[in-house]
């Protein structure tokens, strides 16, 4: 089944961040909300749920896009042992282009809901790539 433990590196670039109109007046990305990938889908379909602390989200004010527009990036390694419930779908991973759940949450713990709370206006997919752990 391969290595016995492998890494694949999640992420969206901010070369081509998701970029977001935020709507709430709770608070915004990066104060009063956080952003939260919660699972990726690979190429094959195959849909991997993320733990919260998997992968490191970040937004900025998006000074092109006026009041209210922000982007948001994401980078993250995630560990598969041989055991994992998605071992056989990362072992088929190479590197490829990958969709995305996310959400954001409030200080509070309140979800933001698309299309009241923000629109996404531009969603490029983001990459993972599968590295092989090295053995000592």
């Amino acid at each position: 089944m391969g290595e016995p433990n492998v890494m694949v590196n999640f992420r969206l670039d901010r070369d081509q961040p998701l970029r977001i109109r935020w709507l709430a007046t709770d608070g915004v990305p990066g104060d009063g909300y956080k952003p939260q990938v919660t699972a990726v889908t690979l190429a094959s379909g195959a849909r991997l749920t993320m733990d919260a602390s998997a992968i490191l989200e970040s937004t900025a004010p998006d000074h092109t896009g006026g009041i209210g527009s922000y982007l948001m990036t994401f980078n993250g390694m995630v560990g598969y042992a041989v055991d994992h419930a998605d071992r056989a779908h990362v072992d088929r991973l190479d590197d490829e282009e990958i969709d995305y759940d996310l959400e954001f949450v409030s200080d509070t713990g309140r979800v933001a809901i698309e299309g009241e709370d923000y629109k996404i206006v531009d969603r490029p997919r983001g990459h993972a790539r599968r590295v092989q752990k090295q053995a000592k």
